[in-house]
């Protein structure tokens, strides 16, 4: 498996599944950390509240509500994400029984 300058995974033969799966592990890794820095950082509701006069006091509540989304966002992602990463072991064994078969029925050559 080779992973080019623009970050495009090429499987180049049916073992590069194998580690693909370890890719994929770290990809939801990352998609864990991306949605809890914007509710730690973006999602602040302090910066909405600094005294009871802030006009912009209403969109403290809104902070909840985009912390809400994105927490959803992370749970579907995740979830799609386990389905893909399912798909693709699957997809793996299969192919790897498959090239047993065959090598099972083919004649040897010395």
């Amino acid at each position: 498996m080779t992973v080019s300058a623009d970050d495009l995974i090429a499987v180049t033969a049916w073992t590069d599944l194998d580690e693909l799966g370890e890719e994929m592990d770290e990809l939801a890794g990352q998609i864990g950390t991306l949605t809890s820095y914007a509710r730690r950082w973006v999602c602040q509701r302090a910066g909405f509240e600094p005294s009871p006069l802030c006009l912009l006091r209403p969109l403290a509540e809104v902070m909840d509500l985009v912390a809400d989304g994105l927490g959803a966002l992370e749970s579907l992602a995740l979830d799609d994400w386990a389905d893909l990463r399912l798909g693709v072991a699957r997809t793996a064994r299969d192919l790897r029984l498959l090239d047993e078969d065959v090598a099972a029925r083919m004649p040897v050559v010395a």
